[in-house]
């Protein structure tokens, strides 16, 4: 499995961004009320990112050398699925709430901005997310081989 790639982070951003800034004038349009607040959202993104960085850290002192304790490859590669997954559920959701705090600044500036305080904190827990995300997938990157003929340690 590849790195998750920063264009490819970009790209799930900007389509977050997109859909919620056309979600909100559809929304708006037609009379429905926008979305409010995402406290439980933020909460939850901070405890998933908590939680994958706690996963990855056994599978990190073991790529470093610490190999007292086997690693399960099987629980390896699942923790670097779910890294993969965070990193790209983080970009796409912090485009998402970027989106929506930036119609809730400029639809009515000033009446509005609670909201969008609250969006941009969700946009933070989301990126935190991403990053959390991207740094676990470089625990689970597999130690580089040694090249044919070498010592065995």
């Amino acid at each position: 499995m590849q790195r998750t790639a920063s264009g490819t982070l970009v790209i799930w951003a900007v389509i977050g961004a997109v859909v919620a800034l056309l979600l909100d004038v559809l929304l708006e349009s037609q009379g429905f009320s926008l979305p409010g607040l995402p406290w439980f959202a933020i909460i939850g993104m901070l405890i998933l990112a908590a939680v994958l960085l706690v996963l990855g850290w056994p599978i990190k002192k073991w790529n470093d050398g610490d190999r007292t304790k086997e690693i399960d490859p099987l629980q390896a590669a699942r923790v670097a699925v779910m890294a993969k997954a965070s990193a790209l559920t983080g970009a796409g959701l912090a485009g998402w709430y970027m989106g929506n705090a930036a119609y809730y600044f400029l639809s009515a500036p000033g009446i509005r901005n609670d909201l969008a305080a609250g969006m941009l904190f969700a946009m933070i827990a989301a990126a935190a997310l991403m990053i959390v995300g991207l740094i676990v997938e470089g625990f689970c990157a597999l130690p580089p081989q040694d090249p044919p003929g070498a010592e065995a340690a």
